[in-house]
């Protein structure tokens, strides 16, 4: 089939998404080398076990709305980590719209018609289309909630939130395409547009006695 738009998140090349909650086929491949494949670094890290060496969502109590319970109780979280997760479940809406968005994180000037099919939105592997957030993510904190942030921070709490398993966040970039990780754009390089969602289990789970200091 002939590919007519090689733009990253087109129809052509849609962005492979991560995955929200542990991966089965990548536990399978490292134990099969004697390796332990461990999905959210700072959450097994940060959590009583409950499941042999390690912790498991499924294991843990059920709840209801408990997102911001789960934040404020964790005594591994900065003042602006705590911020950012709540700001970002405001912003996302979560529990009516149950999506994420594309935000830009960087301070370069983009050329967003070079993404997707129309600029406007990204084409991922589950189908779905998520919607492009035109202002950086940095404005967006500044103008809703006050909060003035660096990209370089803004990345890195991204990061710290995602391994604690309370976002997802999935690069847009060509080695996290369809075309990119078949061909020699698979190399790691930086991906200034982000999918961030919310993990549906920090809100139906109750992990408030669970958290022990680092």
């Amino acid at each position: 089939m002939e590919i007519e738009n090689t733009n990253i998140g087109s129809l052509d090349n849609p962005v492979y998404l991560k995955n929200k909650h542990q991966n089965s086929k990548l536990s399978k491949e490292y134990m099969s080398r004697g390796e332990v494949y461990v999905h959210r670094p700072l959450l097994q890290r940060c959590t009583k076990h409950n499941n042999g060496d390690e912790f498991a969502f499924d294991k843990a109590p059920e709840g209801y709305e408990q997102y911001t319970s789960n934040v404020i109780s964790n005594p591994n979280l900065q003042p602006l980590d705590i911020k950012i997760a709540l700001a970002l479940f405001e912003m996302l809406d979560w529990r009516n719209s149950d999506e994420g968005k594309v935000y830009i994180c960087t301070t370069k000037e983009l050329d967003l018609e070079s993404y997707g099919d129309y600029g406007q939105e990204i084409n991922f592997s589950d189908g779905y289309e998520r919607e492009i957030v035109e202002m950086p993510l940095t404005e967006q904190l500044a103008k809703l909630f006050n909060i003035s942030i660096s990209t370089d921070v803004l990345n890195k709490v991204l990061t710290r939130l995602d391994s604690f398993h309370y976002i997802s966040v999935t690069p847009v970039s060509m080695a996290n395409s369809k075309l990119g990780k078949s061909t020699s754009e698979s190399k790691k390089i930086k991906a200034y547009l982000k999918l961030i969602e919310i993990n549906d289990m920090m809100d139906s789970k109750n992990l408030t006695n669970i958290w022990v200091k680092n």
